[in-house]
């Protein structure tokens, strides 16, 4: 074989070797892999591949013909079963082809590549190239990546499929060494670019959340846990305005000033929230949080146009860290 023949086989996606077989199952003769490998330049093992799926999967019916020592279609079949995509499950589909850049560098990058190139290359020629053509024009831009380690990113995550109790040394922002934690692993999420892992904390003995960026090791136990049949990830991010713990129940009020009202109420800025229009002219907002920090830094980014009406715990922290960054400008 040579070396072109070689290339143009190696990038022959499985639909046009499938359809090639199909062609010659029709023709009758009762090819064989060994015979079809020799035409598609491909081994015998991948012919074989492709029949099974082509009977199995594609329900396509052929039988192997002992005393004529090849394959046969036992009734009639006038074309391979055809792959109907609409404009929108097309657009659907590149995109999430696209989001997979969000994967790069964690350990579910390669198996996701190797499924999505898996089921491009099912697909029509024509769609492909629309897909490759949709991909130039579409593009994700994430938030900022933190640097994570690999391999614990992969024991993280295997300790919360397998239901393993996970121990790690952590250092949190400011601590000058680590400390070594323990917690049954419930669930990681991906945030604004950030890993992060839920699970509950043995020294605690409540829920936490983690950064993976901040661990310096991570050890999985041979000891097994069950999550709670009462823990539920999304409720328990829901009462969060970012990634934060909940740390109680808060009703939080903020106006904001009339230049602002039309860009803050066509954002979701949070599940819970509710607005209105105060009776002058202010915009209104309402959330139900878990937790004030984030939201605190967040009132902080919009200066003089956001102010805090409850709760008061809220109104005192944003004035203080107003106050420190004042005091650093003076």
């Amino acid at each position: 074989m040579g070396i072109n023949a070689r290339i143009h086989s190696l990038k022959r996606p499985a639909i046009e070797r499938m359809l090639l077989i199909h062609n010659a199952l029709k023709k009758g003769g009762f090819p064989n892999c060994s015979s079809l490998a020799r035409e598609l330049e491909v081994s015998s093992k991948t012919i074989s591949r492709d029949i099974d799926f082509m009977r199995d999967r594609m329900l396509m019916p052929i039988d192997y013909e002992p005393s004529h020592h090849g394959y046969c279609y036992t009734r009639e079949v006038e074309s391979l079963p055809t792959i109907d995509i609409s404009e929108g499950e097309l657009l659907a589909l590149s995109i999430a082809r696209k989001s997979l850049d969000h994967y790069k560098g964690t350990p579910f990058e390669k198996p996701l590549e190797n499924a999505f190139n898996k089921l491009a290359a099912s697909l029509p020629d024509t769609i492909t190239a629309n897909l490759d053509d949709l991909s130039e024009t579409i593009s994700f831009r994430q938030g900022r990546l933190s640097r994570v380690d690999e391999s614990i990113l992969q024991t993280a995550t295997k300790a919360a499929l397998d239901k393993n109790v996970l121990t790690f040394d952590y250092k949190k922002p400011g601590a000058e060494q680590t400390e070594t934690r323990k917690i049954n692993p419930y669930h990681l999420t991906n945030y604004l670019g950030k890993w992060y892992l839920i699970g509950w904390d043995y020294k605690r003995e409540a829920i936490r959340t983690f950064l993976i960026s901040r661990f310096h090791s991570a050890t999985i136990l041979k000891k097994t846990f069950t999550v709670p049949d009462d823990f539920s990830v999304d409720e328990y991010l829901w009462s969060s305005f970012g990634i934060y713990s909940r740390s109680g129940s808060h009703k939080v009020v903020i106006h904001f000033s009339k230049c602002l009202t039309e860009y803050i109420s066509e954002n979701v800025w949070h599940p819970s929230q509710e607005t209105k229009i105060t009776p002058d002219g202010k915009l209104e907002i309402v959330f139900q949080l878990g937790s004030l920090i984030e939201v605190s830094q967040w009132i902080l980014s919009w200066g003089e146009q956001a102010e805090v009406q409850e709760p008061k715990e809220l109104r005192d922290l944003v004035l203080h860290e107003a106050e420190k960054v004042a005091d650093l400008y003076r």
